[in-house]
């Protein structure tokens, strides 16, 4: 067993084999995990949000749903979700994010921890995916109408668990957007849990 604490607004990474178990443990509650993940043997090969919502025909996760690569191949599947809400929406928060939207300028950001994250792999910062983005609370209203600030719906301990298809590294952001709601009060540690399947 491999575990790695996530602190609010960093991020960790993981290689999870082929049948491997990795749980995304929501350790204090409301904190939202940005996930990322890519082949282990072709970065090019990443978890697509687009393309799951096309293999499931919809915006919602739950367990036996497959998480699908930008090549429409299964790299997960959800064995556990003690939550029911995650978005598949949203991108990360990134640099602009902060500065457009609230005038700052150093502030951590998911697209950012991703980045640094997979800093050794030479993905070039406009090609990284956009995330799964796990315990984020997303309401779509009539006409389509996205809400947004709906704070996380994850209590203390919820989890999911992925199984990995394939060998995969896989990378967590502890969401670091605190200046709206959706992470609760603050931000928190997200914990994952590498088992064997």
């Amino acid at each position: 067993m491999q575990e790695i604490l996530v602190k609010g607004g960093h991020w960790g990474r993981i290689e999870v084999p082929a049948g491997g178990l990795l749980e995304i443990v929501n350790v204090e509650g409301r904190q939202i995990c940005d996930f990322f993940a890519f082949r282990a043997d072709d970065v090019g090969e990443f978890v697509s949000p687009a393309h799951t919502r096309a293999e499931l025909m919809r915006l919602t996760l739950g367990a036996g749903d497959r998480l699908v690569s930008v090549r429409r191949a299964p790299m997960f599947e959800i064995v556990e979700d003690t939550v029911g809400s995650h978005d598949m929406i949203f991108p990360a928060c990134d640099p602009p994010r902060y500065r457009l939207g609230f005038g700052l300028d150093d502030h951590r950001s998911c697209r950012a921890n991703l980045a640094e994250a997979m800093a050794d792999r030479g993905i070039a910062y406009e090609h990284l995916p956009d995330p799964i983005n796990f315990f984020q609370n997303t309401p779509v209203g009539a006409g389509g109408a996205i809400a947004y600030g709906a704070a996380s719906l994850a209590g203390p301990g919820d989890r999911v668990v992925l199984q990995a298809l394939v060998d995969v590294i896989a990378v967590a952001s502890a969401c670091a957007m605190d200046l709206t709601g959706i992470n609760g009060e603050r931000l928190s540690d997200i914990r994952l849990v590498l088992r064997d399947g």
